[in-house]
């Protein structure tokens, strides 16, 4: 079988993710990388509803970063979930969420989370 990937690179959300109560109330840039496997079908039709309409794509993730969580995991898993239940027929999603700067003490660095799930 013959996949092909879509992918989006560097999208970033100012958002209020966050265990601690300043996470909350000061917010933080966060940066998302998506990659979405799809069954490459023998005739392509140049039909949109053959692949995947990338502004919707961006409207689920965009979504769920206005809603405030205590963990990361938590957000690029409801990500990966909703993306699959409004096209059942992709076969992989790959999901990379850094917060920029997090509460570490000190000013610089990324704290990140992958998630990564395969449909049969």
């Amino acid at each position: 079988m013959d996949f092909y990937q879509v992918s989006w690179q560097g999208l970033r959300f100012y958002a209020y993710h966050g265990f601690f109560p300043e996470e909350r109330i000061l917010g933080n840039w966060y940066e998302l990388n998506i990659t979405i496997s799809l069954l490459s079908l023998e005739e392509f039709q140049d039909n949109l509803e053959q692949t995947l309409d990338y502004s919707q794509v961006y409207q689920i993730c965009q979504t769920i970063m206005k809603e405030p969580v205590d963990l990361l995991e938590t957000l690029v898993e409801k990500m990966g979930n909703s993306i699959f239940h409004r096209w059942p027929h992709i076969k992989g999603i790959e999901l990379s969420l850094s917060k920029i700067n997090p509460p570490l003490g000190q000013s610089q660095g990324n704290s990140c989370i992958q998630w990564h799930k395969t449909f049969e």
